[in-house]
């Protein structure tokens, strides 16, 4: 004859979790959240922060782009181009998510002649990281320097969120400290710096030797010398193998 299973001695009493009536309602992620998480879905690394800032400065025109960094660019990322610029006028926008001056209509995209175009990659970097930006245009008198946070200037004064005058020189220097300070699960999915820094490094190289019309320099900052140097010599095969042989040495070149 079996045996009868008393419930009440066999079992938990059900959770309240798991009660149809305390099901949990459907509600919108406050805003903050909605943000972080897309920026996760940007910047996975620091090598992939640094791929969306050189695509900027080669879309600005840039013909020297020097990159730093500190900790594998986990601490500090700081790269500086001669391109264009950012108007002072454009600071308070230019970190704000769908910002960008590369495209103005829906039909822009037919033919889009720019690495980047959503206004997605400043804004994704300043919500996991401490972003400065110092920039110059070839018309103004002085450069402009803001912080950011979230995708919004930093200012004390909350009527003037606006850039302030400062020494520079024509281009955009960008620096991004901290990189996930503020999500610790992403840092501890990163396995060390030097492999960070690595990665980096194979990002520089691999824009360097498709835009050989551009200067290239790339080091750990502090070090007198850079892991990558390549100079400016215009667009050839020519100059791509020269390129290759300057990052990857004669071996690898003499065999392509």
């Amino acid at each position: 004859m079996s045996s009868v299973v008393n419930p009440s001695k066999s079992e938990d009493p059900p959770s309240s979790s798991s009660s149809s009536s305390e099901r949990r309602r459907i509600e919108q992620l406050p805003e903050d959240v909605v943000n972080r998480i897309a920026a996760g879905e940007v910047i996975h690394r620091p090598s992939s922060a640094l791929k969306e800032l050189l695509e900027n400065s080669l879309d600005a025109q840039s013909t020297q782009i020097e990159i730093q960094l500190r900790d594998g660019g986990l601490k500090t990322l700081q790269i500086s181009d001669n391109g264009s610029g950012i108007l002072r006028e454009d600071f308070p926008v230019v970190c704000r998510r769908h910002t960008t001056s590369k495209i103005t209509k829906y039909s822009d995209l037919q033919e889009i002649p720019t690495f980047g175009f959503r206004g997605e990659a400043l804004a994704s970097v300043t919500h996991v990281a401490r972003v400065s930006i110092t920039s110059m245009t070839a018309n103004q008198n002085c450069a402009y320097r803001a912080s950011y946070r979230d995708g919004e200037i930093i200012s004390k004064d909350p009527n003037r969120c606006e850039a302030l005058p400062c020494a520079g020189v024509k281009g955009t220097q960008i620096r991004v400290e901290d990189m996930f300070y503020n999500v610790p699960i992403r840092l501890q999915a990163l396995r060390s710096y030097s492999e960070e820094y690595n990665r980096c490094l194979d990002v520089v190289s691999n824009y360097a030797i498709h835009n050989t019309n551009v200067r290239f320099s790339c080091k750990k900052m502090g070090s007198s010398k850079n892991d990558i140097n390549t100079m400016a010599r215009g667009k050839s095969l020519e100059n791509v193998k020269i390129a290759i042989r300057t990052i990857h040495g004669r071996k690898i070149a003499q065999e392509l």
